[in-house]
C-alpha cells in the first residue's frame, strides 16, 4: 500500500489514540492497531497514546515478534473480520475483573456486547505469542475480552468503530460496578440484549460518536 493510500488509516490511527488518552482509558502503555492487506498491520512505537505521531506509525507483518504487537498479531491471524485491535487499562474494566465479573448486558451500550465478554484469567503481561494466542482463542467470535487486573482488548472492523467500543466497553462497566454498590442489577436476558445491539450499534451510530469525540482532539 501506497503512502497516500495509509494517510487516512494513520489519521484515524492518531484521532483515536487521543480519543482514548482524553476519555480516561489509557494510562502511557495502552496500544492500537489497524489490518492493512492480508498480513500486514499498522502500528505503534512504545509511547504514550497521548504523543504517538502519524510517522511514527509503522508496517508490521503478523509473524515478526516487535513490543506489544503479539495480541494483535494472534488476534487478526484468528479473524478474519478483524479491522482493528485496542488493547487499553481502563480502570472500571479491571475492578470488574478483579471482584470475578464482567461486563453484562444492563443498558443500551452494553447490550452491544451481548454475545458475552470473556475473562482471561492469567495475570500479567501478555508477552509470548503463546498466551496472545489463548486469550485470542477465549475472544473467540466476541467484540472483547478483560484480561484479570490488566485492563481488555476490543476488537473492530475499523479503526473508528474500535475506538467507540472501548468507550462503550468501559462505560458499561463502570455503570455496572456503580449498579453493584447500588444492588443487584437487573440485566437484560439474551433476546432483549441482541434487539437493543442492533438498534444501537449501527454504522451511522458509530459514526456520529465518531465525530463527537474526535471533534474535541487534535491529532
Amino acid at each position: 500500500m501506497k503512502a497516500a493510500e495509509l494517510a487516512p488509516l494513520k489519521k484515524d490511527f492518531v484521532t483515536a489514540l487521543r480519543i482514548i488518552a482524553r476519555e480516561g482509558l489509557s494510562d502511557a502503555f495502552a496500544h492500537l492497531s489497524a489490518r492493512v492487506g492480508d498480513n500486514k498491520m499498522l502500528f505503534m512505537p512504545r509511547k504514550s497514546p497521548a504523543l504517538v505521531k502519524k510517522q511514527e506509525l509503522f508496517l508490521v507483518d503478523f509473524d515478526k515478534a516487535v513490543p506489544q504487537s503479539a495480541v494483535h498479531q494472534a488476534v487478526y491471524k484468528a479473524r478474519r473480520d478483524a479491522g482493528a485491535v485496542f488493547h487499553f487499562h481502563s480502570e472500571h474494566v479491571i475492578l470488574l475483573t478483579v471482584v470475578g465479573e464482567t461486563v453484562r448486558p444492563m443498558h443500551n451500550y452494553s447490550a452491544i456486547f451481548h454475545e458475552g465478554v470473556p475473562v482471561f484469567e492469567g495475570a500479567g503481561q501478555v508477552e509470548t505469542p503463546e498466551r496472545a494466542a489463548g486469550i485470542a482463542k477465549l475472544l473467540g467470535n466476541a467484540k472483547a475480552i478483560l484480561l484479570r487486573g490488566h485492563g481488555a482488548v476490543v476488537v473492530g472492523k475499523t479503526i473508528r468503530e474500535a475506538a467507540i467500543l472501548a468507550l462503550y466497553l468501559e462505560e458499561s462497566a463502570r455503570l455496572q460496578a456503580e449498579a453493584m454498590k447500588l444492588g443487584k442489577p437487573i440485566f437484560l436476558d439474551p433476546a432483549a440484549a441482541e434487539k437493543v445491539a442492533r438498534q444501537t450499534f449501527k454504522p451511522k451510530s458509530t459514526e456520529r460518536a465518531w465525530e463527537h469525540y474526535s471533534a474535541a482532539v487534535k491529532n
